[in-house]
């Protein structure tokens, strides 16, 4: 975009040369209808002393001497606005026609140097591919066209952007790495632009989180602390190395931010479950397994998030854990979960610090921990924590303020 901001502000500085040109031009002419002035006045002057001449000789009497001086004035005032008329017209002329084919042909050598003609091309190609979808010749085309744009202007973001993804949409994180790097230096203070090329070093590296690659998530995370990349390859980093806890404040940083029956809320999820599990197993954390199914005269849930609340036994309103649950599209019933000390509220908590609870679930249409009207809902069961041995079950049996 700025080559093209480029083009026209040269465009600009030729038309202005072209007008100044044409005003020098004006100029020149000015001095020569100076010039013809001058004789014009000399020759009148001439003539009038011949008339006056042959009046004083009696050649001519006072009645012809004034009508031929007023032929002499007529005269010189038809010649004077003719010469004029004639070179301003003349002026004009060659201005227009040099404005008319120049400029044109100008823009046409700018657009074709700067690269504009392949935008052309590459916004036709993509109405293709959105009409009739890609295949493998669309993909080169589309390959080279970008390429041809990027030899000519290696700083447009947008069509850098435009080569990294169609890699990382293919799997192919080594092809869209040297686009993100030079994205990088383009936009060091992306956070999106930071934790993709994390995310690519990560995969290319043997799903590695060096120092080089640690410092961009950091960054990207500095900027906006809910960057999901970012939240979502620290979370594979920490399950990978099994830091289960670490991995959990990740994964559930990131749902909470997901769309609900977006495809990477299963995802997201079933590593968030995973996680639990094997936290729990080994120790470093407290869970109950809690079973949640749906009474089968309600029909089909609504789209919306499941929250598994428990209260505690001391009078207070508010939850002091809650498990978040975005449902799929096509969600099953009934769904299995773990509560565990990672979804208490209060802080410095877990759930040996209370001896009884009151746990219920309800789906929420707004995604509120918080009952409304018009949430399916089910009545609270009550549980001594020390004496649990076996799964929870909970039901969702109603719609509240039906």
């Amino acid at each position: 975009m700025m080559s093209l901001y480029i083009g026209l502000g040269v465009l600009l500085l030729l038309a202005a040369i072209l007008v100044l040109l044409s005003l020098r031009s004006r100029q020149i002419s000015q001095n020569d209808i100076q010039l013809h002035r001058r004789a014009q006045r000399d020759f009148y002057r001439q003539r009038q002393r011949e008339l006056r001449s042959d009046l004083d000789s009696g050649l001519i009497d006072q009645t012809q001497f004034a009508e031929l001086e007023r032929d002499l004035d007529r005269q010189l005032v038809t010649e004077s606005a003719t010469e004029a008329s004639s070179t301003v017209t003349r002026s004009k002329r060659v201005y227009v026609l040099l404005v008319l084919v120049l400029i044109p042909l100008i823009a046409v050598l700018i657009y074709e140097r700067l690269g504009y003609r392949q935008d052309l091309a590459l916004r036709e190609l993509q109405a293709e591919i959105v009409r009739d979808g890609i295949d493998d010749a669309r993909w080169q085309r589309y390959q080279a066209l970008v390429e041809d744009i990027l030899e000519q202007r290696p700083d447009s973001g947008e069509h850098l952007v435009m080569m990294a993804m169609l890699y990382r949409q293919q799997g192919d994180f080594a092809g869209a790495l040297p686009y993100y790097q030079r994205l990088e230096v383009l936009f060091p203070q992306d956070p999106d632009i930071l934790a993709q090329l994390a995310q690519a070093r990560y995969l290319v590296g043997n799903r590695n989180v060096d120092a080089q690659t640690r410092s961009l998530l950091d960054r990207a995370l500095a900027i906006n602390p809910n960057q999901g990349t970012a939240l979502g390859v620290l979370g594979i980093d920490a399950f990978a190395g099994g830091r289960y806890l670490e991995a959990l404040a990740h994964w559930q940083k990131l749902l909470i931010q997901l769309p609900a029956g977006s495809p990477e809320v299963g995802v997201i999820s079933g590593g968030i479950a995973e996680a639990k599990r094997r936290a729990v197993a080994a120790g470093d954390l407290r869970g109950l397994e809690v079973s949640v199914a749906l009474a089968p005269e309600l029909g089909a849930a609504p789209s919306g998030v499941l929250f598994v609340v428990a209260k505690s036994s001391d009078g207070n309103p508010m939850p002091v854990a809650a498990l978040r649950v975005p449902l799929l599209t096509t969600q099953e019933w009934p769904i299995s979960l773990l509560f565990t000390d990672a979804d208490v509220i209060r802080q410095g908590m877990g759930l040996d610090d209370f001896s009884e609870l009151s746990l219920s679930a309800h789906i929420s249409r707004a995604g509120t921990a918080i009952r409304r009207n018009g949430d399916w809902v089910g009545k609270p069961i009550q549980i001594e924590l020390n004496t649990v041995n076996e799964p929870l079950s909970l039901s969702i049996t109603e719609v509240q303020g039906n």
